[in-house]
């Protein structure tokens, strides 16, 4: 009874899937094409389904094809979040001190950010269990990863949820957010300027993997008094190193 149920375009699709999701690194077209044996017409097809739906990334600057978010939208999340959050405490704990402000580590979930972590320096620090969630589009954490993202994958995370207006500065279509996650992918960092709440202003930074795809962000948290057109250039270079230094040891682990 269970063959008769078994399509064989779902068995290819899946086939593609185990295999990008199996390799150490990126594949070709033509390699995924070999790997499951299927030919590559077939194959291209079908990556190309799977990537309109975020479930494959294609990397269009290289056409090499990774697991896109939809993929990590499934599963447990908790062992990588506590090795995250244990691996980065010290490190967001010195940049709190280092900058005086509250320091935020926190992943991304579709549209929203889930914060993993948070300092504060005057040591009223969260729970260990600390959950919070925001709009991803309208925070300095949330543009920090965003910004990583092709415009296929924007345009999927965003398909069914609106970019909603928190502040008179909420950036609020995807037309302008594109063109700010453009100059966060340029400076290496993001900024939000009063966007989820009235005077409250961040800066951002993406950790990466081994792919140069971002995994989680950091940002650190403050006023307009405290991170403004003065100081947001020394406090940005503290966030971005602290960020590389989180990258480079979530490698060596």
């Amino acid at each position: 009874m269970t063959r008769n149920y078994l399509s064989g375009s779902i068995k290819k699709a899946l086939a593609i899937i185990e295999c990008v999701g199996k390799s150490p690194r990126p594949l070709k077209a033509s390699q995924v094409s070999l790997m499951t044996k299927l030919d590559r017409a077939t194959a291209f097809r079908i990556l190309t389904y799977l990537t309109s739906l975020g479930y494959i990334f294609k990397d269009t600057s290289n056409n090499l094809y990774s697991l896109g978010h939809k993929i990590f939208e499934f599963g447990d999340k908790s062992d990588f979040l506590k090795t995250l959050t244990t691996l980065c405490f010290e490190h967001i704990k010195n940049l709190s001190h280092d900058t005086n402000h509250i320091t935020y580590l926190a992943v991304l979930e579709g549209p929203h950010i889930v914060y993993c972590d948070k300092v504060d320096p005057l040591g009223e620090n969260a729970p260990r269990a600390f959950r919070m969630r925001l709009d991803a589009h309208s925070c300095a954490l949330g543009k920090a990863i965003l910004a990583y993202k092709s415009r296929d994958e924007l345009r999927e995370i965003y398909k069914s949820y609106s970019l909603h207006k928190h502040t008179s500065n909420t950036i609020t279509s995807l037309d302008k957010l594109y063109i700010n996650l453009d100059k966060v992918r340029k400076n290496g960092y993001s900024v939000n300027e009063a966007e989820t709440f009235d005077y409250v202003y961040g800066i951002g930074a993406p950790i990466v993997d081994s792919q140069k795809r971002p995994i989680a962000g950091i940002s650190i948290s403050g006023t307009k008094g405290s991170i403004n057109v003065k100081s947001i250039e020394g406090l940005a270079s503290k966030v971005t190193n602290t960020a590389k230094l989180i990258s480079k040891k979530l490698l060596e682990n």
